[in-house]
């Protein structure tokens, strides 16, 4: 009886370390034809560096990568606190792990089961909900900023049909402030009580949200802003390196439009994500008569940089993946 047990521990252990070294394989050979396919963009990004010189402007793009995803890793800390206590560390790798399986799984399941499975509790189902709220309060943040510069451009560019154009400001301002209402009343709502079957099958996933206050969720959104600060700023500079002389305010509207698009279509992930940040940048920047190559290779630049780049060394913490709940605690917290 004991020995089928450790025969069975075994064979679990080996299977799982099979399906983690899948995950790494598929994820390294996903990477391999995305290059293979974005080639001539990616020698295009290449060779515009090499005549350039290192600047300032470089150096503060490069170095504020790590710093990207920390402010994301924070947020995933603090949020994953009320499950367990894990490390900053932790939180970092679980961040790129579910970075580097996001964008190869439909409607972003990597980013939360590479969070998930970087925890050591067994009740780790219940980090759903807090992964929720934490993608929840960076869509927001993404919502409110490209809600205003979408105004804006439609003040100064009118474009048509503009009726269309207006009833989406008006969606998104809508949308705010649901959000708003959602995170004054989240303790209040009858979800985590409710009569109804499928509120109740997704009640174990989600009755966490009730935890968390209200300063903390305005903690969070705090975070959030941050990190979006810190990507708006890593655009900016590569337009300007890119030599794309608007004043600050288009570019600034133009990062909040283009970061509105790519969080509303997250869920077409790795090369959709690339093709409608593209598309945005075009349509945009269009309109004040800016060159097709030169923000087509300033949008790939910040996509290699802040997504391709982070996605190939998380591939390395999918080894690192608790795949299985046995010899997890029941609770670290």
């Amino acid at each position: 009886m004991q020995i089928n047990s450790k025969i069975s521990d075994f064979t679990a252990k080996q299977g799982f370390r099979l399906l983690k070294n899948i995950l790494f394989a598929g994820v390294l050979y996903a990477v391999y034809i995305l290059l293979k396919e974005k080639g001539e963009g990616i020698e295009e990004v290449f060779t515009y560096f090499r005549k350039m010189p290192m600047s300032l402007s470089m150096w503060i793009i490069l170095l504020l990568i790590p710093v990207n995803w920390a402010f994301e890793a924070w947020k995933w800390q603090r949020l994953a606190a009320k499950i367990e206590k894990i490390s900053f560390r932790e939180a970092y790798q679980g961040v790129l792990a579910g970075l580097a399986l996001a964008n190869f799984t439909p409607m972003m399941i990597g980013d939360y089961a590479g969070k998930i499975l970087m925890l050591k509790t067994r009740n780790r189902t219940a980090s759903i909900g807090a992964i929720l709220l934490g993608n929840g309060m960076q869509l927001y943040v993404s919502l409110l900023f490209g809600a205003i510069s979408y105004g804006y451009f439609l003040w100064v560019a009118k474009p048509e049909p503009f009726i269309l154009h207006i009833s989406i400001v008006e969606l998104l301002f809508v949308l705010l402030l649901t959000g708003l209402w959602i995170a004054f009343n989240l303790q209040k709502l009858n979800l985590f009580n409710s009569s109804n079957k499928y509120f109740n099958s997704i009640n174990q996933y989600l009755t966490i949200l009730k935890d968390y206050s209200l300063s903390e969720i305005r903690y969070i959104f705090l975070i959030a802003a941050s990190r979006y600060a810190v990507f708006s700023i890593q655009f900016l500079l590569v337009l300007q390196l890119f030599q794309i002389d608007l004043p600050m305010v288009v570019l600034l509207v133009g990062v909040g439009i283009v970061f509105l698009t790519k969080t509303l279509g997250a869920a077409f992930n790795f090369l959709g994500d690339l093709s409608m940040r593209a598309i945005t940048s075009v349509y945009y920047f269009g309109y004040f008569g800016v060159r097709l190559s030169l923000i087509t290779t300033a949008t790939f630049t910040i996509w290699l940089i802040n997504v391709l780049v982070p996605v190939i060394i998380g591939s390395m913490f999918i080894l690192t993946l608790r795949l299985s709940t046995r010899n997890l605690k029941t609770s670290t917290k």
